[in-house]
């Protein structure tokens, strides 16, 4: 059937299975607020905000980081003119009050001296460090000297030259004034800074210092890796402490900074990710230069690996936090990007699409990277996995600075963000206007310059703060907080400032003064607090780098002493911890960075306790449990590799959300030779055979000396099934074809059944099947109709070249060997019953007769009803509602009942798309311009108004019209779905997905389900793939999944945060998270099927495949 002649059918079926999800008025206003917090203080002013704005008048400083206009107009010479500075916090004269210091940029710096009570003196002259000469971009404290007061050392950069741009070190004399001996020390480094970090890289007892520079040239980051020759100016600095006053720059012999032109450093954190004591360092870049992580190899070198422990990083990565966000005892990592929040922003600042250059940085060994925020949540495997589109705060609009602290004293660390440039740059219609004015390029004269300035669009914006939930959500709390006030924020920290109980924030703001909040915590909310000063080694008084846990009857509390953190800041001293009402402090641990530990029972709260190094009697032992699963593909004596062919899907499908050509493989498992062990067979893609492993005796897998699929390597293999299907006693092999590189109805689209001889000898029987030349992606067996043999459903999954229409599924009876298709007798619905991923053959109702349950992308979950001579769809209001993108389903009696219940794989809910009952995700179809050509469109809910997904470039390269119609991208902006497609959207395929999460559903019997997510950490990305079993010795089914989804577009962050994943059973249906380092069940990569078996020993092995990778074996 064509296409065009299947919409009114299609249309007819979305009707019938999914009509009451989409009832709902399409562009009625909803709800675009964030997750209500589910844990919560007890409230005793439910009126008053969490922070108190306090007036340069009630505080005493009166910083203002100003600009004259003739400086603003140096930003068309120096890029970072308007990036803003710091603010660094800490008692410089040892009173007990953290003292706060601000760095100007063209301004000088301030020095103000707590008072008491949230009221400062401005002592910068009497204490010497304006640093007046000098553009100055961060400012840490930290005491250099090791003499037990702080020092100041300031990071400089600009428009200036070379001397002026000398980083200074401003030492403490004790007396509330300073010495600036950044020379004698010898790290007065002239580079342009952004920022430096005082820390104990070696462990030798003293700190060591990084310095974080940046390039300061127009251009896009060089592909070349440099050889050898001199440092570029840009490139980093890690200065080793010799211990004698002095610092020597050893990064040429530590691994750092040379290997890269084009460093472009914004934001800078450290913290021991892996648990060896050695800190690690992570860099935020900016452009296309990608961010650094340097892994502390223990010996004085670093290795950077962000791409071995990062599935990808942020694009445009600014300021950057390292803490624990979900209480594990674990460094979790936040970077900040660009990424705007509502939609009109989106359309006016999004970049064109530049799919050549995303994968020639890609292809060129780099990461992926993505213009969205990244929460690298920490998995203690040396792996992370990016949450930020899960927590919704990936998109925070120009932002700064992340930091992560309790402000709110519940427990859990929330999160700040600051926000804001100076002008709105990135802004489509303006580059136009200045592209046409002053052709491209533009000129740098002064009078042209002036001219760009004052017709560029300025946007104050609201700085962020969310609430963290403690189940991995956050709640966006700005204006509830009072925190939300607009402006151009740039550094920002925190501390106790009126040793009140709980965390003030101070921030640096460009044309404006510094903004000084009180927090009011302690006022408004039942709760008690600790705080720890820290005495460490004689050359670290402040134990920079120790690990503090606290230990409470809700669990743990990890921080580790990094003052350093954010943007271009640095933070007080005092590490701070709260609990809420009804939770009881137990103790204290602290690790010290040489490995000493202590460990002090908390019986009182609401102080400052001081935890020294010399109390410290035990020593800290990194410890690695055993784990339910370990790698095995050590068995497989040649390994397999599954390479994708290169095909451009988005050529002639432009506005597809994802390539349709990265389906496979598929495996299968079964006793291929007849010898009682477990066999497998892997898929291979296009181009690419598939191969089959026979298990010798050992448990070890050999390749097959037969392996006649060879023939057909010019098909795709998308699934594949072991089973009897000539009932003569072994295993045959039915393999399906797919893939969206064909044309329609193309002969490699026709499935195969291989027909084995006992021996693992096959050979292909075209006639077995009829024809159907449909690219597949699902193959089940069952006897449906009870006649001793097994039948087959095999569900399509795509038409080639025409997303999303439905592609033909099929029911085939089994008569004798030779396979009949019967769906138009038994199933007329079922033949387009949508882009099918995963079904089952299942007695669900328990009559005795097989159904079959079948889902996919864009549809509802559909039970076909055996009734003896037909298939009917079991009528299920509550099933027909949840419309997603599912990919996979799993059967077992989980709660102990008698019957089957069902565990269901979706996108999940970390990634770009949302979807819900009152904001569905939608897709239409239709040639919206008369053009001859199919068009996508997607549109998605901001705001309560649906809008479309792409942007006003890359929707006219499909639909020309678009760019005649809104003629800038204001208007394009501001236009709803409607406004853009009109009424022309009646007459489109249209589908609408109302849930991307994973669900477990309860079997109640009678055909009714109850419906619950899954953990929160199964809803990190796509799960594709899903097993059970009793795999702790508990005596109850345990549930393994695997997943992810690597095809997405390059404006859409890929869904690649699972490492897959173990739920514990506890026999009634509920479930519980493993970690990955006491499961091992780990599949980072593509996964597209896992399939299981017994080995010779009687352990169960586990088969991944992955797309374009290589092919992995657990064991359990």
């Amino acid at each position: 059937m064509k296409i065009k002649e299947q919409l009114t059918m299609q249309i007819r079926i979305l009707s019938f299975l999914s009509l009451t999800a989409l009832s709902l008025t399409l562009f009625s206003c909803g709800n675009d607020a964030p997750k209500e917090e589910t844990k919560a203080p007890v409230k005793t002013n439910l009126n008053q905000k969490l922070f108190k704005f306090l007036t340069p008048e009630e505080t005493g400083i009166n910083f203002r980081n100003d600009f004259t206009f003739d400086t603003e107009l140096l930003f068309y010479k120096y890029q970072y003119n308007f990036n803003g500075s710091g603010v660094a916090i800490g008692d410089i004269n040892n009173d007990g009050l953290e003292d706060v210091y601000f760095g100007g940029s063209e301004v000088a710096n301030k020095l103000y001296l707590n008072k008491g009570n949230l009221k400062f003196e401005d002592i910068t002259a009497s204490a010497g460090v304006g640093n007046d000469s000098s553009w100055t971009s961060g400012v840490t404290m930290a005491d250099v000297n090791a003499d037990g007061w702080l020092d100041i050392y300031v990071s400089c950069s600009g428009y200036r030259d070379g001397p002026n741009r000398k980083n200074k070190l401003y030492i403490n004399q004790q007396n509330n004034s300073f010495k600036e001996q950044a020379e004698q020390f010898g790290i007065a480094d002239s580079g342009f800074s952004t920022q430096a970090v005082f820390f104990d890289y070696d462990l030798d007892g003293d700190l060591d210092l990084y310095v974080l520079n940046h390039g300061n040239e127009w251009s896009s980051v060089s592909l070349i890796k440099r050889a050898s020759g001199d440092r570029p100016i840009q490139a980093d600095i890690l200065y080793r402490n010799n211990g004698d006053g002095s610092f020597k720059n050893v990064s040429k012999e530590a691994g750092l900074g040379y290997e890269m032109l084009g460093g472009w450093g914004l934001g800078i954190a450290v913290g021991d990710l892996n648990g060896d004591l050695y800190p690690e360092i992570y860099i935020s870049n900016d452009y296309d230069a990608p961010d650094y992580l340097y892994v502390n190899n223990g010996d004085g070198t670093f290795t950077e690996d962000v791409k071995g422990w990062m599935k990808h990083v942020s694009l445009f990565s600014m300021g950057n936090d390292i803490a624990d966000v979900n209480n594990d005892g674990l460094l979790d990592i936040f970077t900040l990007d660009m990424a705007a929040e509502d939609n009109k922003r989106i359309k006016t600042m999004m970049s064109a699409m530049q799919p050549d250059r995303f994968y020639e940085l890609v292809n060129f060994g780099l990461p992926h990277q993505y213009m969205y925020n990244a929460l690298q949540l920490n998995q203690g495997n040396e792996s992370f996995s990016d949450i930020a589109q899960m927590t919704g705060m990936h998109s925070t609009d120009w932002s700064w600075s992340p930091l992560f602290a309790d402000f709110d004293n519940d427990g859990y660390k929330d999160c700040f963000i600051s926000n804001g440039y100076r002008i709105d740059d990135r802004d489509n219609d303006y580059r136009i206007r200045m592209s046409e004015t002053y052709g491209k390029g533009g000129s740098t004269s002064p009078k042209n310059a002036a001219e760009k300035f004052r017709q560029a669009p300025s946007t104050p914006l609201p700085n962020y703060a969310y609430k963290n939930n403690g189940d991995l959500s956050f709640s966006k709390k700005s204006y509830e907080w009072g925190v939300g006030q607009k402006g151009f924020t740039q550094g920002a920290a925190f501390a106790d400032l009126d040793q009140d109980g709980d965390l003030d924030l101070v921030t640096n703001n460009i044309k404006d003064f510094a903004w000084v909040y009180e927090n009011k915590a302690n006022e408004m909310f039942e709760q008690k607090y600790v705080k720890f000063k820290l005495e460490g080694s004689p050359q670290n008084p402040d134990a920079i780098g120790a690990k503090v846990t606290l230990y409470t009857s809700d669990g743990i509390q990890f921080s580790e002493n990094q003052p350093t953190r954010g943007y271009m800041s640095s933070n007080g001293r005092d590490l701070f911890f709260a609990v809420r009402e009804g939770v009881e402090l137990d103790r204290v641990e602290v690790v010290f960075p040489n490995g000493k530990a202590l460990s002090k029972k908390l019986t009182e709260s609401n102080q400052l306790f001081t935890l020294s190094i010399n109390d410290a009697q035990g020593t800290y032992a990194q410890s690695k449990p055993k784990t339910y699963f370990q790698d095995a593909t050590a068995l497989m004596t040649h390994e397999f590799i599954h390479v994708e062919n290169e095909f451009d899907d988005f050529a002639t499908e432009i506005l597809l959300p994802h390539r349709n050509s990265m389906h496979g493989p598929g495996v299968t498992v079964g006793d291929a030779n007849g010898d009682g062990l477990d066999d497998f067979y892997v898929g291979g893609a296009l181009a690419q055979s598939g191969a089959l492993y026979l298990q010798s005796k050992s448990g070890s897998f050999k390749l097959s000396n037969a392996q006649p699929w060879v023939k057909e390597k010019s098909r795709e293999d998308l699934d594949a099934l072991f089973f009897d299907a000539d009932n003569d006693g072994d295993q045959d092999l039915y393999v399906v074809s797919g893939g969206n590189e064909y044309p329609q109805q193309a002969a490699e689209l026709q499935d195969r059944l291989y027909v084995n001889d006992g021996k693992g000898n096959f050979q292909v029987n075209w006639e077995a099947l009829p024809n159907m030349s449909t690219s597949g992606k699902e193959v089940e067996a069952g006897d449906y109709d009870g006649d001793g043999d097994l039948d087959l459903f095999v569900g399509g999954r795509l038409v080639p070249g025409a997303y999303p229409f439905s592609p033909v599924s099929y029911i085939l009876r089994n008569d004798g060997g030779k396979f009949t298709d019967v769906t138009d007798e038994l199933a007329p619905d079922l033949r387009q019953a949508g882009l099918i991923t995963d079904a089952e053959w299942v007695d669900i109702d328990q009559d005795e007769k097989l159904d079959l349950l079948i889902v996919g992308e864009w549809t509802s979950i559909n039970f076909y009803m055996n009734k003896g001579t037909s298939f009917e769809i079991l009528d299920n209001d509550l099933l027909a509602k949840q419309i997603g993108w599912w990919s996979a389903i799993h059967l077992n009696d989980f709660d102990g009942d008698g019957d089957q219940d069902i565990i269901l794989g979706n996108l999940g809910e970390n990634y770009k798309y949302k979807a819900s009952f009152e904001e569905p995700f939608h897709i239409y179809c239709h040639d919206f311009d008369n053009s001859g050509n199919l068009d996508i469109v997607l549109g998605y809910y901001n705001g309560g108004t649906c809008y479309p997904v792409r942007g006003r470039t890359c929707s006219s390269q499909q639909m020309p019209f678009i760019k005649k119609k809104f003629k800038s991208y204001d208007d394009f902006g501001t236009a709803s779905l409607a406004d853009v497609y009109g009424d022309k959207l009646d007459k489109a395929l249209h589908y609408a997905v109302t849930n991307f999460s994973s669900l477990y559903l309860e079997n109640k019997g009678g055909g009714q389900f109850e419906i619950r997510k899954l953990p929160r950490m199964a809803q990190i990305s796509s799960i594709t793939s899903i097993n059970s079993g009793d795999y702790d010795g508990d005596g109850n089914l345990d549930v393994v999944f695997s997943g992810n989804l690597f095809s997405a577009e390059v404006e859409t962050t890929r869904n690649d945060a699972s490492i897959g994943g173990m739920l514990k059973g506890n026999g009634k249906g509920d479930f519980e998270w493993v970690p990955v380092t006491q499961s091992g069940y780990f599949t980072p990569g593509d996964v597209k099927d896992v399939e299981k078996g017994k080995l010779a020993d009687g352990s169960t092995f586990f088969v991944i495949a992955n797309n374009d990778d290589q092919l992995k074996v657990l064991k359990n």
